[in-house]
């Protein structure tokens, strides 16, 4: 606690990487998730799961709750999230897998071979199982990690993605391995349940109080069905109280607090983009509205001289539906006609 905050008692609680001790209407996703996962308790194989739904309806915030959870019951389970964003090749998959699970590499990693990680992991998985959480999962390079991972005894798998659709151009016996896999939806907040999320940030993250429950509701009905957006909203309303030296949160900052919850989103978005998905807004940004062939040559070039590796159409692609997904660029048209521009 801020001895001298008129206004916060604990700033991590209003950040949306802050795992809550309780979930909220969610009951339905939260069972399902632990019976996959029951198994381990007793050294079995767990049925893998696949969540999916749009930004903002408490994906992550929940496989990583039910993954620490679990390890909280068992000394023999390491949980491991893991956002592709950041992590896109299966090199990098799996050296931060082992960097979470404690084992330190006894040599350079650009010198160890993906295949001898790939031993590697195997050889710990003997002494400890896992829960290997992978955050936007589509963002992945390359299958092959996906048939690697789903291809381990005892470790339960939680993909997430905003996609329902997100495996539908996987390698086959990708697909083939994770139809098993518990498929769990995840819909939109309804304004009363934002408001249940909003009110245990605010019993840990806010001084008693110093916010009506009549903002509350403002909030979670300005959020459109987003917690995230709910939570960025109040962090940014109880940033500025406190940095005015309010004692109470005025209406006037909630009013003027979504273009900066939305400005804060998209930044946030910017820097977890790849160096390809980078390059893309650095085009757009120079040119305007271009149309998808232009935009894939110049991005084709800029790749050659960064020394990246070539970028084939299907990753191209999927990029660019990842980012209309998170409303950072929008389209016009369609097949060769069309066009992309920044938001």
């Amino acid at each position: 606690m801020y001895e001298d905050n008129r206004i916060i008692r604990n700033a991590q609680a209003l950040t949306t990487d802050f795992i809550p001790s309780r979930i909220f209407s969610r009951d339905g996703q939260l069972q399902a998730m632990r019976d996959d996962m029951r198994p381990l308790l007793k050294g079995l194989s767990p049925r893998h799961s696949f969540l999916f739904g749009k930004p903002g309806t408490g994906k992550t915030c929940m496989a990583r709750y039910v993954a620490e959870e679990l390890a909280q019951h068992t000394s023999s389970v390491a949980p491991v999230y893991i956002n592709c964003w950041e992590s896109t090749s299966r090199f990098k998959v799996l050296y931060t897998i082992l960097q979470r699970m404690g084992y330190v590499l006894s040599v350079h990693r650009k010198g160890t071979p993906t295949d001898e990680l790939m031993d590697i992991l195997r050889k710990k998985l003997e002494e400890k199982q896992a829960v290997i959480i992978l955050d936007e999962v589509d963002q992945l390079e390359d299958d092959k990690i996906l048939y690697d991972l789903i291809s381990l005894p005892k470790t339960c798998l939680i993909l997430i993605s905003n996609n329902e659709t997100a495996f539908a151009d996987v390698d086959q016996r990708v697909r083939s391995r994770l139809a098993a896999a518990d498929h769990v939806e995840f819909p939109e907040y309804k304004t009363d349940e934002i408001m249940g999320i909003l009110k245990d940030r605010i019993e840990w993250g806010l001084l008693p109080a110093v916010i009506k429950n009549a903002q509350v509701e403002m909030i979670a009905e300005t959020a459109g069905g987003d917690a995230r957006v709910a939570i960025d909203i109040l962090r940014i309303v109880a940033e500025s109280a406190e940095n005015q030296d309010l004692e109470k949160i005025p209406d006037k900052l909630i009013e003027s607090s979504l273009p900066q919850a939305q400005v804060a989103r998209k930044d946030e978005n910017l820097t977890r983009l790849n160096p390809y998905q980078r390059a893309i807004v650095d085009i757009l940004t120079r040119n305007g509205r271009t149309d998808s062939g232009t935009l894939f040559r110049e991005l084709q070039g800029i790749a050659r001289k960064q020394k990246l590796e070539p970028i084939v159409d299907r990753t191209f692609r999927k990029y660019m539906d990842k980012m209309l997904r998170y409303k950072m660029v929008e389209s016009e048209g369609s097949g060769r006609w069309r066009t992309y521009r920044l938001i």
